[in-house]
């Protein structure tokens, strides 16, 4: 769940609450699993749009944010980062996307942490009226392990209804070791 609400027309407040989530992990050598559920953290973001609120050809936007550790499970830690989004419009309906993030996160299964850098690049188009494909590919880079992890992504926006949408898709992970995701959604604005 993603509440966004906005405090003038180029700043809005975000709250994220993973309301279920249930992760499954496999250990490549023993073959032995580990699932876990149930709700998640909660995310505070502040979006402030610094180019391209709501007209022109491209946008740019800070977006600093915490994750507080309220989800109940044991490796949970507060989280934190600077996303920096950008867009162009360009002919023919095409949409191309941008974005650097820096975070600070808790290491996989330590309780240590270490800073990583996000970057993407995403193209979108409307596959017919009130459906649009979203590609995207992606790298993270974990400074304390020196290690790259690629991604590709595809997904699918449905316009249900004025200011409803579906959306549905799958973050694949290029290296073994990467994580696979998938999710579904829905958002509706007020």
């Amino acid at each position: 769940m993603n509440l966004k609400i906005g405090l003038t027309n180029s700043t809005a407040v975000q709250i994220g609450y993973q309301t279920y989530g249930r992760q499954s992990e496999k250990e490549l050598d023993s073959d032995s699993k580990t699932i876990n559920d149930g709700h998640g953290d909660l995310t505070l973001r502040i979006k402030q749009n610094l180019i391209g609120n709501d007209g022109g050809n491209f946008a740019l936007a800070l977006l600093p944010y915490v994750k507080f550790p309220i989800s109940g499970y044991e490796d949970s830690r507060l989280e934190g980062g600077l996303i920096v989004p950008m867009q162009y419009k360009l002919p023919g309906e095409w949409n191309l996307g941008f974005q650097v993030e820096i975070d600070r996160l808790k290491d996989q299964d330590q309780q240590s942490m270490h800073t990583e850098f996000l970057q993407t690049l995403t193209i979108s188009h409307s596959i017919i009226k009130g459906l649009d494909g979203i590609a995207e590919t992606y790298y993270t880079y974990d400074f304390k392990e020196h290690q790259f992890s690629n991604y590709i992504n595809a997904s699918l926006q449905l316009d249900v209804a004025k200011d409803f949408k579906l959306d549905a898709g799958l973050n694949i992970g290029i290296q073994h070791t990467a994580a696979k995701h998938y999710f579904i959604g829905a958002s509706y604005r007020l």
